[in-house]
Order: C-alpha cells, then structure tokens, then sequence
C-alpha cells in the first residue's frame, strides 16, 4: 500500500471528526445519526464503517481528541513558572483568555464538551477535569512554596473551586453572543480570583 493511501485515510478520518463534532454539538448525541454525519459528508454509510464500528466510538474519539485540544489550551502554561503573584495572575489570565478564543472560534468544541460530555462518557469527562485540578494544585503549591500565596491556603480545595469556576464560567461565556460581555467575565472571574469582593 502506497504511503497516500494512509494519508487519504487520516485526512478522511479527520474530515469525519470534525463534522461529528459539529452534528453532536448542534443536534445532541442521543438525536445524531450515523446518517446525519454520512450525510454531511456526502458520504455512504459503508463509508463510515471502514473508519469507526458505531456512533458511540466516534463520539468517543471526538471527545478524546477535543481533551488533546483543552491541554493545548489549558496546560501551556508551566506550574513553577511564576515567581510572583503578579506573574500568576498574567498566566492565569492567558489561560483563560485562550479558552475564550477557542470558544470563539470553535464554539461547537466547548459546546461539545459542557452538553455532551457527561452523557457519552462520564469517566472520561471526570478524568479530564481531575487533571485540571490536579494541574490547578501544582500552580497554586508552586505559590505556596514561593511565598507569594498564603501559607495557610487549602490547595485541594482552592485548585477544585478554581476549576468549577473556569469550567462553568466558559459554559455560561460561550452561551452570550456578545464579545464584549464574554471579555468582561474573563476580566471579572481573574479579579474575583486575585481580589475578591472586598472594599479594599
């Protein structure tokens, strides 16, 4: 076999993720059909099965490959990086910004992940938001040992709440059409992180 049919066989097995991706997105998994995404594609149904055995695997490799896209995202930056609050912050504040220019230029990929995540495999969304928190505590350690966070600070918990914040937070971003309000949640949870509510 020529090393262009391999080739061909990536770029359709792609052609088929990413269409999968925006059907379960937009109709739900429980509402897509194989035929919907054959459809999309132009494609026939026998197809389809040469490159996955039914609709749970490809959900299954559309979530997967979307977990590689977060880590992109969300562990760029390095734990032990930050030498003081301020830098935390402009790390803290990149990452979040990069998960709202994801959503903007892929809403269909945190669509994916918030609606349908849990109901195709709960295990795995666990799994990914657990490294999340435990990325989270190596941050927040990170501070702790330096001395520019609290030495009292509960890093369990802190790096657990942190990530709801974020997790939610993007879910309720991507949802506004607005631009402007999504910046302005970005500014609002890195300031309620750094400064909490408090009259200073």
């Amino acid at each position: 076999m020529s090393r262009a049919a391999p080739q061909r066989a990536d770029v359709r097995r792609d052609e088929i993720l990413d269409a999968s991706e925006r059907i379960f997105a937009k109709k739900g998994y429980h509402a897509t059909g194989i035929a919907d995404i054959a459809s999309e594609l132009g494609l026939g149904h026998g197809t389809f099965y040469r490159y996955f055995k039914n609709k749970h695997d490809i959900a299954l490799q559309v979530f997967d490959r979307l977990v590689l896209r977060f880590g992109e995202v969300g562990l760029a930056e390095p734990p032990d990086a930050s030498n003081s609050l301020e830098d935390y912050r402009t790390q803290t504040r990149c990452i979040v910004l990069r998960w709202l220019a994801l959503g903007e230029e892929k809403p269909h990929v945190l669509r994916f992940l918030h609606e349908q995540g849990l109901i195709i495999d709960s295990e795995r969304l666990s799994s990914m938001v657990e490294a999340y928190v435990v990325y989270t505590q190596r941050f927040l350690k990170n501070g702790v040992t330096k001395g520019f966070l609290r030495p009292d600070l509960d890093i369990r918990a802190t790096a657990e709440m942190l990530v709801a914040l974020i997790f939610e937070g993007t879910r309720r971003a991507i949802a506004d059409p607005d631009a402007d309000a999504r910046r302005r949640w970005a500014e609002a949870g890195v300031a309620l992180m750094f400064d909490g509510v408090a009259a200073r």
